[in-house]
């Protein structure tokens, strides 16, 4: 039968579960991220990353050899996942606006979802490896080359104002990019961040950009889009069918309290003599008009 521990026993520790290769590679790349993005890259060393996980350093180089080696697969990382999620959007069948618009969307989230990670990719470039730094720089420029061939199909369209569509889609990343860095201490949710960025972009990539009234969000289904509006409609139909109620009362009071009986007006006046006649049954009678009196004759 177990028994309690004295005063002065402390319990046994209780064992730590020991990760596996693949969850121990994620820890050291997001710690990794975040000291080379909070100290810069050549400030953070190995024995820094092995300290934050609680680990040896000889136990870290069961992983990897260097520092490089983690920076090379941040790099690969980051830029294979938004190959694959934004890349795509490019060919929906959508007319070029949309697809710029959800193409931005899905890159900004990716950079509000991992801002340290994306913070090396856009600021550590050169530290890589000569072979990987040079396969990195080809990667983006076919990146940026998808969105350019997006804005080029709106040019041609004349959806897109015919500016040098270079230059507008490095204005586009220089927005973009940057995201990352502020995200930290600005409090904003993503569907705001995406909607400036889009409708400032729409205001001086489309042509009658002037005139739109709001990009963002983005709904899955036309229904959603109207959601808030038809919530808000329904509340004021609510109140106009109050305020007729109490229209319509409010007139029966006034007609209860000031209109007098047709009988008490007839009887005023035969008493001065006056003879009302009334108006035939059959015909209506002209709107405003006054019973004809028929004085006797002397």
């Amino acid at each position: 039968m177990a028994t309690k521990a004295g005063a002065g026993e402390q319990p046994a520790p209780r064992p730590r579960r020991r990760l596996r290769a693949e969850e121990r590679w994620e820890q050291i790349l997001t710690v990794s991220a975040e000291l080379f993005s909070s100290k810069g890259y050549h400030g953070a060393s190995l024995d820094d990353i092995g300290e934050r996980l609680g680990i040896q350093k000889a136990a870290l180089y069961h992983y990897v050899r260097s520092k490089e080696d983690i920076l090379v697969e941040i790099y690969d990382r980051m830029l294979t996942r938004a190959e694959a999620e934004v890349l795509p959007i490019a060919d929906e069948p959508f007319a070029p606006d949309e697809r710029l618009r959800r193409m931005v969307s899905r890159y900004i989230g990716l950079m509000i979802e991992q801002a340290d990670m994306w913070s090396l990719i856009h600021h550590q470039q050169n530290a890589l490896p000569e072979a990987s730094y040079e396969a990195t720089l080809r990667r983006k420029r076919a990146f940026e080359k998808k969105f350019e061939g997006v804005v080029r199909e709106g040019q041609a369209s004349g959806l897109f104002k015919p500016m040098p569509t270079r230059l507008m889609v490095l204005s586009l990343f220089g927005m973009c990019n940057y995201v990352h860095h502020w995200i930290r201490f600005a409090d904003f949710a993503e569907e705001e961040i995406t909607g400036v960025i889009c409708e400032v972009l729409e205001r001086g990539f489309i042509d009658d950009g002037g005139k739109r009234v709001g990009a963002w969000p983005r709904y899955a289904e036309t229904s959603d889009a109207m959601t808030e509006t038809a919530a808000r409609l329904d509340a004021l139909n609510r109140q106009v069918k109050e305020l007729q109620a109490a229209f319509d009362r409010d007139r029966h009071r006034l007609i209860d309290g000031f209109a007098g009986p047709p009988a008490a007006n007839g009887a005023a006046r035969k008493e001065k003599g006056e003879e009302v006649q009334a108006a035939p049954a059959s015909g209506r009678k002209a709107a405003g008009a006054k019973p004809r009196v028929v004085k006797p004759a002397k």
